[in-house]
């Protein structure tokens, strides 16, 4: 089963790292060059709004709940769902649950130290990654405010059947999906990198490790494919080093345009990677806080391509062959990655959605309903009528989307959507107000529905 969840922009919890400011938080950014995960991976996503009659018997049942607090959090793979919440015996523990994704059998319960709650699980390539050991740090803004931050300075795996330790390393992990090697780093108490290493996902054996190039703060993984090809480091003064992935060893390093993002505006400089290519996007532009300039290099090199200036914050993601741009007006378009030249424009959300298969696009609207349009990535053109709703998660494999919106201040409606014809069936009814909905496995959907976790079957 190949599923994705679709971040959204607005994320509660992530098991991550910052990409810019140590203990920053890139879901909660203004730029993202986005890279869908292929494991099934849950994450939190903001429920869109909208209206209309229901059609057809709803197919949705419930199968198990269990009683939950707020301050839990969960993650679900094919298998399992994994509850994380605070021991009941007075430590700083926290306490690890697996149950049985189809029966809600308890599989094993294990206490754990992994710092704060947006620090929880995520399964990938057959283990349980923890990050715990918080280290905070203060920063000086560019703006002259101090700024705190929290970051994992270690790095825990758990086999996922028995909830066993498998090994456990000093570090932070960049979680890009980098197949059964994983890239870690350490950084000092400024914030600044230390070291970067490489270690197998299974065992914690040590593939390669290195000092980090001098005074970078933030690091990226450029992918030729599916596969890891480049990392990318940066620091303040704009010295970016490119090293290759697969044995880390130097490869080109160059000084660019460069302004530190600032934690209170946002305008600064931001890297990424796109189709095999390093971006950089330079908010305030020219002393104009609602101006952007995408520049996109060549990443063996460090050599520029193209760059195109636009007006507001902007956004860039891989749309299938082609690269989108996108601001927060609600514009984008889809553009050659080697050369920047326009294929097509429409109009949208500034996180373009979801990228199923590679072939299509869901793009969701400008509209407070959020209405998802099917392209074809290639020529733009649409596919099908739209539906209104938010994208909840997306299965490769089946070739199908979940969308969720709220049919009524109670209620909401989940559907699914062929991402090859654009055809939608209605699934059934949830109760909405204060939810969180998880994508599970297949045709699980797992919910925090006031004080229960609830997985159903859709259909």
């Amino acid at each position: 089963m190949s599923m994705s969840v679709i971040d959204l922009g607005d994320v509660s919890h992530l098991p991550d790292e910052p990409e810019g400011y140590p203990g920053g938080h890139p879901g909660l950014g203004r730029f993202r060059v986005g890279r869908l995960a292929k494991a099934a991976i849950a994450v939190v996503v903001t429920l869109a709004a909208g209206g209309s009659a229901l059609p057809g018997p709803p197919v949705l049942r419930e199968v198990w709940s269990v009683p939950v607090s707020p301050e839990q959090s969960m993650t679900v793979d094919d298998d399992s769902v994994y509850l994380h919440r605070p021991a009941d015996n007075g430590t700083e523990l926290t306490e690890l649950t697996a149950y049985d994704l189809g029966t809600g059998r308890v599989r094993w319960t294990r206490r754990v130290d992994t710092g704060p709650s947006w620090l929880g699980a995520a399964p990938q390539h057959g283990v349980l990654l923890l990050p715990g050991d918080e280290q905070s740090i203060e920063v000086k803004s560019p703006d002259g405010a101090m700024m705190s931050y929290s970051y994992a300075g270690s790095l825990t795996a758990l086999d996922p059947a028995t909830g066993e330790q498998l090994w456990q390393r000093p570090g932070a992990q960049h979680w890009a999906d980098t197949g059964d090697t994983l890239l870690m780093y350490e950084r000092d108490r400024t914030g600044t990198l230390t070291w970067l290493r490489q270690v197998r996902i299974r065992d914690g054996s040590i593939v390669w490790e290195r000092r980090a190039p001098a005074n970078a703060d933030t690091v990226d993984v450029q992918f030729g494919g599916d596969t890891p090809e480049r990392i990318v480091t940066a620091g303040p003064g704009g010295r970016l080093t490119v090293l290759r992935y697969a044995d880390g060893t130097h490869v080109t390093s160059r000084s660019l345009p460069w302004q530190s993002v600032s934690p209170e505006t946002g305008v600064g400089s931001n890297l990424g990677t796109v189709k095999g290519r390093l971006v950089v996007v330079d908010t305030g532009l020219k002393g104009d806080a609602d101006r952007s300039r995408v520049t996109v290099y060549r990443t063996d090199s460090l050599v520029p391509l193209w760059s195109r200036d636009s007006k507001g914050w902007a956004n860039v993601q891989d749309c299938g062959p082609l690269v989108c741009l996108s601001t927060a007006e609600g514009l984008f378009e889809a553009v050659d990655p080697e050369t920047g030249t326009p294929r097509w424009t429409m109009t949208g959300s500034p996180f373009i959605g979801a990228v199923a298969g590679g072939e299509r696009l869901l793009i969701p609207g400008i509209e407070e309903d959020q209405k998802q349009t099917l392209v074809d990535a290639a020529t733009g053109r649409a596919i099908g009528s739209t539906t209104a709703g938010g994208v909840l998660s997306v299965d490769h494999e089946e070739g199908t989307a979940m969308l969720l919106r709220h049919l009524d201040p109670a209620t909401s409606v989940l559907s699914r959507i062929d991402t090859t014809t654009g055809h939608t069936t209605v699934l059934g009814l949830l109760p909405a107000g204060d939810q969180i909905l998880y994508g599970g496995s297949g045709r699980r959907i797992v919910c925090m529905l006031g004080d229960r976790m609830v997985v159903m079957t859709a259909g």
